[in-house]
C-alpha cells in the first residue's frame, strides 16, 4: 500500500506541475511541445524508477540490493496474534483491489458494447471520400491503414482504435461539408492518431483503473481531453499550411453544429466538447499565428520533468526501509526452515534474547516445528512500517517492519505468518517477533 500511495502522490505532483506548464505557456509554445508533457502524466501515476545517486558515501549505494549478512537466521513459532495494524492493511488493500477490479469490468463491458456496434458497419467505399482521406494521410506523412465510417450513429466527428483505426463521421454533416472542411476534419483525426493520442487515452484509464480513489487522476484525464483537442487543432492547422485560422473555426463550428443524438463509442476521441472549452479552443485556433514551435525549450522541459517526476533517487540512507528489512526476514525463515534454531536466537535482536533464554528457544522451535511440518509455500501478503509494537513489557518504540506471510506447511495447510523485525543500534535488521496461527 505504500508503494501504491507513492505512486499516487508522485502523478498528483506530476500533474500539477504539467497543468501549471500547460497554462504558464499555452499562448506561446506550440502542442506539438506540450504534447509530450502531459504523456508524463499517467506514466507518474504507474512508474517509478529507481536510480542511484552518487555520493561521498558511494560505497553503501549497494546496500539496498544486498541481503544482510547478519540476518541468516530463524524464530520458532509461538502462539499470538497480529497486529491491529495488519487488519486494517487488509481492509484498505480489499476495498483498493474491488475498486481497481469495478472500473475494469466496467470498461471491459463498455469496450465490448462499442467494438459489438461498430464492427457491423460497413466502411465508406465512396471514391472521393477515400481519395481525399488518402491525400490527408500523405500530407500528415502517415502510411497505416485507417478505415472509413459514415453513419448517422455517430453525432460529431472521431477516430476509434488504434491497431486497426477507424474514422467515423456523421452522416449529415459529411453531406454539408465543403471538400476543404472535410480535408481540415480528416486532418483533425489524423492528429490524433499520428499524436498516439489513442493509446495514451488507454494509458490514462489504466492509471484511473489504479487510482480510482484519487480525484486527481481523473481531472488530469479530463484536462488531457481537452488539450488533445487543442493540439490536433494546432496539427490540422499546421499541415493544412495556407489555410486562415477564421476558416478553421468555422469548419469546426459546422462539424459541431448539428453535435446531439448518441455520443462517441467508449475509447473514441470525438472532436465536440462542452460550450465553454469550444470557446477556449476558438480563442487557442485565433492565437495560432502567433505561437512559436520552440523544440528545444519543449525538449528540455521534458528531460527535466521525467528527471524531477519519474526517476526516483535511490540512496542507502535513504532507501525504503521495508526492502532491506524484507530480505533479512526471507533469509530468516529460510534458516529456521533449515532447523538452525540456536543461530536463530544468537542473529535475533537484543530485546529478542532479553525475552527468552537460548536453551527455552531451541526446545520450543524443535516442539512446535514437530507438530507443523515442512514448508511447503510461504508468500509475502503485506509489510508495513511502524515505530511502536506492543511488547510483554508495555509499548516499544523505534524502527519496525512487520511482514505477513500466507504460509503452508505438510500439517497445516493454512497458516498465517506474522514477523517483526526491529533496526537495531548498528543499523542491522533483526528479529524481535514471530507469531503463527491457523488461517481463515
Amino acid at each position: 500500500m505504500n508503494e501504491l500511495l507513492e505512486l499516487s502522490l508522485r502523478g498528483s505532483i506530476a500533474a500539477g506541475i504539467v497543468w501549471l506548464l500547460d497554462r504558464a505557456l499555452a499562448r506561446t509554445m506550440a502542442a506539438s511541445g506540450r504534447r509530450a508533457w502531459w504523456a508524463l502524466v499517467p506514466l507518474a501515476f504507474l512508474i517509478s524508477i529507481p536510480l542511484p545517486v552518487l555520493s561521498p558515501h558511494a560505497v553503501t549505494l549497494l546496500a539496498p540490493w544486498s541481503r544482510p549478512s547478519n540476518a541468516a537466521a530463524a524464530m520458532p513459532p509461538s502462539t499470538g496474534t497480529a497486529p491491529a495494524s495488519f487488519h486494517i492493511v487488509s481492509i484498505l488493500f480489499a476495498l483498493w483491489i474491488a475498486g481497481v477490479a469495478i472500473y475494469l469490468l466496467v470498461v471491459a463491458l463498455q469496450t465490448r458494447t462499442a467494438i459489438q456496434k461498430w464492427s457491423r458497419l460497413r466502411l465508406s467505399t465512396d471514391p472521393a471520400l477515400l481519395e481525399l482521406l488518402e491525400d490527408c494521410k500523405a500530407e500528415a506523412g502517415i502510411t497505416a491503414p485507417i478505415g472509413l465510417v459514415v453513419s448517422d450513429a455517430i453525432a460529431m466527428p472521431a477516430i476509434m482504435g488504434w491497431l486497426r483505426p477507424r474514422i467515423l463521421l456523421p452522416e449529415g454533416t459529411t453531406a454539408k461539408l465543403k471538400r476543404d472542411q472535410l480535408r481540415a476534419v480528416l486532418l483533425h483525426e489524423l492528429a490524433h492518431f499520428r499524436g498516439l493520442d489513442v493509446p495514451l487515452n488507454w494509458l490514462f484509464t489504466l492509471a484511473r483503473a489504479v487510482h480510482w480513489f484519487n480525484p486527481v487522476v481523473h481531472f488530469a484525464a479530463r484536462g488531457w481531453s481537452i488539450f488533445r483537442e487543442e493540439a490536433a487543432d494546432e496539427a490540422a492547422l499546421r499541415t493544412m499550411g495556407g489555410a486562415s485560422a477564421d476558416d478553421y473555426g468555422e469548419t469546426l463550428l459546422v462539424a459541431l453544429r448539428p453535435a446531439h443524438g448518441p455520443a462517441a463509442p467508449f475509447g473514441a476521441l470525438a472532436i465536440g466538447e462542452s460550450i465553454h472549452h469550444l470557446k477556449r479552443r476558438l480563442l487557442m485556433i485565433n492565437q495560432y499565428p502567433n505561437r512559436s514551435r520552440r523544440r528545444f525549450g519543449a525538449v528540455l522541459i521534458l528531460v527535466l520533468l521525467v528527471a524531477g517526476i519519474v526517476v526516483r533517487p535511490v540512496r542507502a540512507d535513504d532507501a525504503d526501509p521495508k526492502q532491506a528489512a524484507v530480505a533479512a526476514i526471507q533469509t530468516w525463515l529460510t534458516e529456521m526452515d533449515q532447523g538452525h534454531y540456536d543461530q536463530s536466537w544468537t542473529d535475533a535482536a537484543p530485546s529478542f534474547q532479553k525475552a527468552i533464554t537460548s536453551d527455552k528457544w531451541v526446545e520450543v522451535s524443535n516442539a512446535v516445528r514437530a507438530q507443523l511440518g515442512k514448508c511447503t509455500v510461504r508468500k509475502l501478503a503485506s509489510s508495513v512500517e511502524q515505530t511502536e509494537v506492543p511488547s510483554p513489557t508495555g509499548t516499544a518504540k523505534g524502527d519496525f517492519v512487520i511482514a505477513q506471510y500466507d504460509s503452508s506447511f505438510e500439517n497445516l495447510k493454512y497458516a498465517m505468518e506474522t514477523v517483526c523485525f526491529e533496526k537495531t543500534a548498528d543499523g542491522a535488521w533483526k528479529a524481535s517477533g514471530y507469531y503463527i496461527k491457523p488461517r481463515p
